[in-house]
């Protein structure tokens, strides 16, 4: 199942296919709510998040989908400035659902909502490149605070795993020439380590974060202070071997 808003002047129908859907026109005011796709084969939980968004006036419904298959048909053709999807649906699973829907939505943002406990799991959601984790006990109070977050350009995770995010850098601490300094790193800051950890340059980091290249240097310097580091080389090997 899946249903779907695309921008227009007039409504549309599509289906029926196996999945059955349509299409509804977007509302086009100078300052337009941004667009969010829900992806869940939970009803229960996809009408709650669908409830959600349609009670947040920042927010337009785009589309909601039960399966992966659906969700990137969607993203496709709607072109959603988020997606909050589940880590898994009845035609994927785990680390591969997201991947898909990072993929297809790149370079705008995905927020994982799941049951699964993001200290086994947010991390590496965060590393694959979705720009916050929810577990879904908490989605009702933060599910629209997140969102909006995100949609600002941060990165949006629980305290309890900023916390562990952070205190991993703690352990290396005394990397940082013998000072023992603290390390508050910023979301953004952490998240331009894992895509260094990936491999990517300060012109991909910046076209993945939706920033300049003046702004990933930026963050690039605060970390090299930090971490006491002097090269980028370092910073690239400390992210690398670190992580």
């Amino acid at each position: 199942m899946m249903t779907v808003n695309l921008k227009g002047n007039s409504r549309h129908s599509i289906g029926p296919d196996r999945d059955g859907g349509r299409m509804q026109p977007l509302p086009s005011p100078a300052h337009r709510p941004r667009s969010v796709l829900i992806i869940d084969d939970h009803d229960i939980v996809r009408f709650g998040l669908e409830t959600l968004v349609h009670g947040c006036r920042e927010l337009q419904l785009a589309g909601s989908a039960d399966s992966l298959a659906a969700g990137l048909r969607i993203i496709e053709a709607a072109q959603p400035d988020l997606v909050i999807s589940d880590m898994g649906t009845r035609d994927s699973s785990g680390l591969d659902t997201v991947r898909s829907v990072v993929a297809a939505q790149a370079p705008r943002p995905v927020l994982i909502v799941s049951i699964h406990d993001e200290m086994l799991y947010g991390e590496q959601v965060i590393a694959l490149g979705a720009r916050g984790y929810l577990m879904k006990e908490n989605a009702h109070a933060s599910v629209i605070p997140a969102s909006l977050a995100i949609l600002n350009g941060d990165t949006w995770v629980s305290p309890r795993l900023n916390a562990k995010l952070v205190n991993r850098m703690f352990r290396f601490a005394g990397h940082t020439h013998g000072r023992g300094a603290s390390l508050s790193l910023s979301s953004r800051e952490l998240e331009v380590l894992e895509l260094l950890k990936s491999g990517k340059s300060t012109k991909e980091i910046a076209k993945t974060m939706e920033v300049s290249v003046r702004t990933v240097d930026i963050h690039r310097s605060r970390l090299k202070r930090k971490l006491g580091l002097r090269t980028g080389a370092e910073l690239i090997a400390f992210a690398s071997s670190r992580l």
